[in-house]
């Protein structure tokens, strides 16, 4: 399998970037599909897969499609409960997960993928090798109190039940982009790599992201050969 040219979508924890890659998985663009990668989400779904294990055996039909050994989980389980990123030891850990995903999916040639949540630090690109090739990334910007407000009114409602959106934990989530994913835009610009700044406000919704990207002539590089 060939890398699957790619839209990174960054940005604060509540700045919308859930909602538009689930937008944008409903899209389909110049012939192109959009196939939504939400590293968080998958996450989650792996976690909840295996804690249902034991049902399986009573009467549950599901397929599990990814296979994980303890110490896997173990890692997953605390990244995911102390909203900490992996790091340089996990790159196969998220190779794995990445390729997984796309084994699953099993993308064709014109397809593009929507990354969001990962990669989350210029350390992480490299480990998209042979994977995934970003042409082109989105970063929706907003200030903390903004971020909170949208998580807390949950609009879009893909946030119920989720246990990383208590206050506390959303400043500490946005204390790492500002620290550690930031940086990230200017390293991309340096590589050549176009990032399109959309400033996003308490209302603003994924269709008004898509209207604004699209008018940007860098939105072009997703349908180039």
């Amino acid at each position: 399998m060939s890398e699957v040219k790619s839209l990174l979508l960054l940005g604060p924890p509540g700045a919308g970037k859930s909602p538009f890659g689930q937008y944008l998985s409903r899209q389909k663009i110049k012939g192109r599909r959009f196939l939504n990668f939400d590293f968080g989400q998958e996450l989650r779904q792996i976690l909840e897969v295996r804690s249902e294990v034991g049902n399986i055996q009573s009467g549950g039909r599901r397929e599990l499609q990814e296979h994980y050994d303890g110490q896997e989980l173990n890692r997953i389980r605390q990244v995911v409960e102390k909203a900490i990123l992996f790091e340089e030891p996990d790159r196969e850990l998220v190779r794995k997960i990445l390729g997984n995903f796309l084994n699953k999916i099993n993308p064709s040639r014109e397809d593009l993928l929507v990354l969001n949540g990962f990669p989350r630090h210029p350390g992480q690109v490299s480990w998209l090798t042979g994977l995934a090739r970003i042409v082109l990334a989105v970063n929706l910007d907003c200030p903390l109190e903004v971020s909170i407000r949208r998580i807390m009114a949950n609009q879009d409602g893909e946030r119920t039940g989720r246990p990383d959106d208590s206050p506390d934990v959303v400043s500490h989530r946005y204390k790492i982009y500002e620290d550690k994913t930031r940086p990230l835009i200017a390293w991309l610009e340096r590589m050549g790599i176009p990032v399109i700044n959309l400033s996003v406000n308490y209302m603003t919704g994924p269709e008004e992201l898509l209207k604004k990207i699209s008018s940007n002539e860098a939105f072009e590089l997703l349908f180039s050969d």
